[in-house]
């Protein structure tokens, strides 16, 4: 029994620590920041012209 709440702590404190040394999350491209060249294909939305299934290129 000992051991196991040995134990229980021990992975408690390798959690604490892990979640205190996270820094900031950070996700997409920041505000104001340019996005690369990419490809894709059209798989639906708005009758725009664009046949589904064509691929397009934005730049």
């Amino acid at each position: 029994m000992r051991s196991v709440l040995v134990a229980s702590a021990a992975l408690a404190a390798m959690v604490l620590a892990d979640v205190v040394s996270a820094g900031e999350v950070k996700s997409g491209i920041p505000v104001g920041g340019s996005v690369g060249a990419y490809s894709t294909t059209k798989c639906g939305g708005a009758e725009d012209g664009v046949p589904v299934g064509a691929s397009l290129c934005y730049t």
